[in-house]
């Protein structure tokens, strides 16, 4: 109820202030923020997960609109570390804002998003991220993102993927997202440049995943040959 309460609320401010919104794109640090800025900032900074997904909701919006100011990368920044890096701590220490659903989410959105800025947040966000749905997300999202120089985001793909097969319990899922991301940089520079790329493909295709994890690792590693 009190989710909805503040719903209501927020939908009746938006609804009051079209001519806000029209504001550039471009504007200036030291303006203030416009009304849905500060709704989406409020909603990304609190412990309840409802409201976290609801900023999510009108990222999406704004940037489907075409219009993109500095709030919105701090507010997916916060949504991709809820819980993580971003920590809204209660009594005893317990963390109130640990949403995987929440992270994975604006994982997806950084991707969308695809600036040099998104992919910074990304890189950071694969280096303290441990949930599997998240950085499937994010991984599927890092190669989705063009760059003049993808050695970094290679080099991230790969070390994100060898901490899970290295470990315990390899995960099906985060090794077909880091193969679909690499071929996917692959397709976009014409090859792969970075050895360890292909040590990792090779450790999936010979690793203990299912059948067709393996055999998606064996079709980008024949078609790294056929076009290398």
């Amino acid at each position: 109820m009190i989710f909805r309460a503040i719903a209501v609320f927020v939908v009746l401010a938006v609804a009051a202030a079209p001519a806000v919104f029209g504001q550039s794109a471009g504007a200036q640090a030291n303006e203030p923020l416009s009304v849905e800025m500060m709704i989406i900032r409020e909603n990304s900074m609190s412990p309840l997960r409802e409201q976290n997904l609801f900023a999510l909701s009108q990222i999406e919006s704004a940037v489907g609109r075409g219009g993109f100011e500095d709030e919105l990368y701090s507010a997916l920044e916060r949504l991709v570390f809820a819980g993580t890096m971003h920590r809204i701590v209660g009594r005893g220490g317990h963390i109130l804002n640990y949403f995987p659903d929440v992270r994975q989410e604006a994982a997806r959105q950084l991707g969308v998003v695809g600036t040099e800025e998104a992919r910074a947040i990304l890189l950071r966000a694969g280096l303290v991220e441990l949930q599997p749905m998240v950085l499937q997300e994010l991984l599927n999202s890092l190669g989705n993102i063009p760059a003049e120089d993808n050695a970094q985001t290679i080099a991230a793909i790969v070390w994100i993927g060898n901490r899970f097969h290295n470990s315990l319990l390899p995960n099906n899922h985060v090794a077909l997202a880091a193969v679909n991301a690499l071929e996917s940089i692959a397709g976009r520079d014409g090859g792969l440049t970075c050895a360890n790329a292909f040590w990792y493909l090779f450790s999936v295709l010979e690793g203990p995943y299912v059948l067709a994890v393996r055999e998606r690792a064996r079709e980008v590693i024949d078609g790294l040959r056929v076009n290398g």
